[in-house]
């Protein structure tokens, strides 16, 4: 990767980001997609990761600096139900301290501090590490997803306001930018946190722009194809995806499917689908370019994700259909079926499990009207990403605001 030293007189990003391991999923994504940003714009960056990082992904960011013992999604401490979270938390937040102060990382009060996603734990730990130095740098804290409610009189809503006020504590309330992707997830963490939430863009890169990838296998035959793409995950799995793919093919026998899965770690089940010459399996990680080409190649992307998991959390998958022209079929009460209701994207959400076949026949016999509409919308998708993202952090740490963007200010809980 080209050093992103920067000739920009303006502030150095420091991405911090201790779920950054390995060349899949957001992560990599986010923080490869910076560092070409920055190094194209003559921004200065510096990437703190895990100590783990893949070498391949290492190569590939701007002063990298391999800090963390401790992954994002890995637990810091036991306990049972009762003091789990609490006992995390609190480990957590020394070792991130204690590991920011073993780097030998300089933090500057010029600097722009960004965890664009992040937890309680680590967002402490930070500003535990800032108060020792006596560093004040701006810090933007972002957030995709909760790993629990955050609801009044939790513990996990008590560790997100003791992270809140320990940064404020270490930089000043003004010197804080937090953001998060979705209104219902921003109006949660305001109030937990007790301080204001920007709704921002997606922390995602769209290049239409690139040249065109050839995509992988399809399966043979020209009848409508159904991808279902992301490397599956438990809080994904809210329907059999055999049980659906066999559903559909005996009441619609020319739809096709092409499913991304883990490899090795697939059950057998879905494996078994590989025999059937309407459907093609996809094997482990697909980098951006093999991606948006299953998306273009697809009539349509199915995603029967768990309603539980995607109230408050987006969908790359969803969102790079959306950018791309393609509709999408996606349970009801998620973020993704309240995009469709909004006609802010094209697909159909299906209310009750056992009509998911219904939504995609229906959506196979209205496959030019949803294109259309994709097509239509998909330029606003383009224009909010991670682009536009790293345009607002930039504009508020230069001391100049953040312009229209909206901001979820916290309200007392009701008693």
């Amino acid at each position: 990767m080209p050093s992103a030293a920067g000739t920009n007189s303006q502030s150095r990003i420091v991405l911090l980001d201790s779920g950054l391991r390995q060349r899949t999923g957001h992560h990599a994504h986010f923080a490869c997609g910076l560092a070409r940003l920055c190094v194209k714009n003559g921004f200065s960056l510096a990437t703190l990761t895990t100590k783990s990082v893949d070498r391949a992904l290492a190569a590939e960011l701007a002063d990298h600096r391999g800090v963390f013992t401790r992954g994002l999604y890995e637990p810091a401490a036991e306990g049972d139900l009762f003091d789990r979270t609490w006992n995390d938390y609190r480990a957590g937040q020394r070792l991130c301290a204690a590991d920011l102060d073993r780097s030998g990382f300089e933090p500057r009060p010029s600097d722009l501090f960004w965890m664009p996603v992040t937890r309680a734990r680590e967002v402490a730990g930070v500003a535990d590490w800032l108060l020792k130095l006596g560093v004040r740098p701006r810090v933007a804290i972002g957030f995709q997803d909760l790993y629990h409610p955050v609801e009044p009189g939790s513990v996990q809503g008590l560790i997100h306001r003791l992270a809140a006020r320990r940064v404020v504590q270490a930089v000043g309330q003004e010197q804080v930018f937090a953001h998060a992707t979705n209104h219902r997830l921003a109006q949660r963490l305001a109030a937990a946190m007790n301080f204001g939430i920007h709704l921002v863009p997606q922390t995602l890169f769209y290049d239409p722009s690139a040249p065109a990838a050839v995509p992988p296998t399809l399966p043979a035959g020209n009848g409508p194809l159904v991808a279902c793409l992301g490397v599956p995950r438990p809080e994904k799995s809210g329907l059999p995806l055999p049980d659906i793919v066999h559903e559909a093919l005996r009441q619609r026998a020319d739809l096709r499917f092409v499913i991304q899965v883990n490899g090795a770690k697939t059950n057998a089940a879905l494996m078994a689908l590989e025999r059937m010459p309407q459907v093609q399996l996809v094997k482990g990680w697909l980098d951006d370019g093999a991606f948006v080409a299953l998306i273009q190649a697809a009539d349509m992307l199915l995603l029967p994700y768990r309603r539980d998991r995607y109230a408050e959390r987006t969908s790359g998958p969803f969102s790079f259909a959306a950018a791309y022209g393609r509709p999408a079929i996606v349970p009801s009460g998620t973020w993704m079926a309240e995009r469709i209701a909004r006609k802010q994207a094209a697909g159909i959400a299906y209310k009750r499990d056992a009509a998911v076949i219904d939504a995609l026949t229906v959506a196979a016999d209205r496959l030019p009207d949803l294109h259309s509409q994709a097509a239509r919308l998909a330029q606003r998708w383009r224009i909010w990403d991670g682009e536009a993202l790293l345009r607002v952090v930039r504009r508020w740490a230069a001391g100049d605001g953040t312009g229209e963007l909206r901001r979820v200010d916290p309200k007392p809980p009701s008693v």
